[in-house]
């Protein structure tokens, strides 16, 4: 069983242009997972009347708005989640037909999948939201830009790869992309995310690193498995999250691959 596990807050718009995207690979998952940060009554009571309209199984799950907790959300995303596959998107994606699927034919225990983005412009976005979304019309868009950097992006992770599984690379190279999948067991074995970061950044690095030292190693889908992300606003005042108030956290040595504030052991600070 497949689940589509789906970050959200506040960003409904941006939600149901993602959701809508999903229609076209409906037959190549099993539900969808929102799994919302703390948005507003006002904001959960609409998302809730817009799940209505969708064929597929949608689930929406909420935790109390307490700083930005995607960590936490994600986790919350993974423990509602019913499938023993997970593939996480965030809610300002559209998922191209056939993404799904080229997430799930890579999947092999003991690896995660990455994926990666190609970026539209506020106008771009601006005259999708004004439409309704066909597949054809988001193909052609993707279709547009150059892949050049995803071209680049697949290399590297190729690359980091190779030498990581034969110990001559750190696992600090390691990184995630725009989106991933693993089985279930794989990102259990680690405790999934580590909770302690609360605040911008750092924790798809952290787990993407806490995968490599468990043995568990990366695949690229990054030329196959495509996604346009909508335009919005950035955040934190678009500084970078390497200057925020997670780095120190990150930059901690010596952490184990097996976070204690995650998935289980809720509470518990990691030393």
């Amino acid at each position: 069983m497949t689940s589509i596990i789906i970050c959200f807050y506040e960003r409904l718009q941006h939600l149901r242009y993602c959701l809508d995207s999903l229609k076209f690979s409906q037959d190549d998952f099993d539900e969808v997972v929102i799994s919302d940060d703390g948005s507003s009554l006002e904001t959960v009571e609409a998302l809730t009347r817009l799940i209505k309209s969708y064929d597929f199984p949608i689930r929406h799950v909420w935790q109390p708005k307490n700083g930005f907790r995607v960590a936490a959300a994600r986790n919350n995303g993974i423990r509602n989640a019913k499938g023993d596959y997970l593939i996480f998107f965030d809610c300002d994606f559209l998922v191209l037909p056939g993404t799904v699927k080229e997430h799930t034919r890579r999947a092999q225990k003991g690896r995660f999948v990455a994926g990666n983005c190609k970026y539209l412009s506020a106008e771009t976005t601006e005259k999708i939201f004004n439409n309704q979304l066909q597949s054809h019309q988001i193909e052609r868009l993707y279709n547009s830009i150059p892949d050049d950097n995803l071209r680049k992006e697949h290399r590297k992770f190729l690359t980091r790869t190779f030498f990581m599984r034969l110990h001559l690379l750190s696992p600090r190279k390691q990184s995630l992309g725009g989106h991933f999948s693993i089985h279930r067991d794989d990102i259990e074995k680690i405790n999934g995310y580590d909770e302690n970061y609360v605040g911008w950044g750092g924790e798809d690095e952290d787990l993407g690193i806490r995968l490599v030292m468990a043995g568990i190693y990366c695949r690229t889908a990054i030329t196959h498995a495509k996604i346009l992300h909508m335009w919005h606003p950035k955040q934190i005042n678009n500084v970078k999250w390497q200057e925020g108030p997670n780095i120190r956290y990150f930059s901690t040595k010596n952490k184990p691959s097996l976070c204690e504030n995650g998935l289980k052991n809720k509470g518990k600070k990691c030393a």
